[in-house]
């Protein structure tokens, strides 16, 4: 992840109030901002407003976690005039942010948007999906900790991310690490199953 001056300050805020937030953490944060960075190269995107709207993206976890991607806008919008941010883009990131959900929030109708929506999927999905995926599941009631439970889990996280990418070089990732996930849910059945 790298940041200029004013990016460095969103970060500063981000960091300080995603500190004790297990499933939106700072590491996520930061994932999904690089990812943003790496992909937006690629697409021409305005990088300035898809950085500044990865790093906001889950603020309004510690507000309402299940609707964050509309409970965030507000405290965003305060960091943004903080930090001196371009008013004619401040509208753009908060784009961002409330459309990087696949739970909720309005489509995204911005490359950046998109871009933003696909990194967060990538944390998603993959070896550090099933990591996030226990514990946000732990964390929200989704999942009881029990292992023959689990398998359920990974479904439901394959039905929200498949056939949903918005970039190609997404889609390309995305698809390796949904392959590594059905994987592992081979062999967490088979264990199960006492088959192996």
């Amino acid at each position: 992840m790298k940041l200029n001056k004013t990016q460095e300050k969103i970060w500063h805020e981000v960091e300080s109030e995603l500190a004790d937030e297990p499933v939106a953490s700072p590491d996520h944060v930061e994932r999904v901002t690089t990812w943003c960075q790496k992909l937006g190269q690629d697409e021409g995107a305005n990088l300035d407003v898809l950085t500044a709207g990865a790093l906001l993206h889950d603020l309004g976890v510690t507000i309402n976690r299940k609707e964050h991607y509309l409970a965030g806008r507000k405290r965003a919008a305060e960091i943004l005039k903080q930090v001196e941010f371009p008013k004619e883009k401040v509208e753009d990131v908060l784009h961002v942010l409330e459309s990087h959900s696949r739970y909720g929030g309005p489509d995204p109708g911005t490359m950046e948007a998109k871009l933003g929506q696909d990194a967060d999927a990538l944390e998603y999905i993959g070896a550090i999906g099933i990591i996030r995926a226990v514990i946000r599941g732990l964390n929200d009631g989704s999942f009881d900790g029990k292992a023959k439970n689990f398998p359920k889990l990974l479904r439901s996280i394959l039905a929200k991310v498949e056939g949903t990418f918005h970039t190609k070089e997404a889609e390309r990732i995305g698809l390796n690490r949904i392959d590594y996930m059905r994987r592992f849910l081979e062999r967490i059945e088979m264990e199960l199953n006492f088959e192996a």
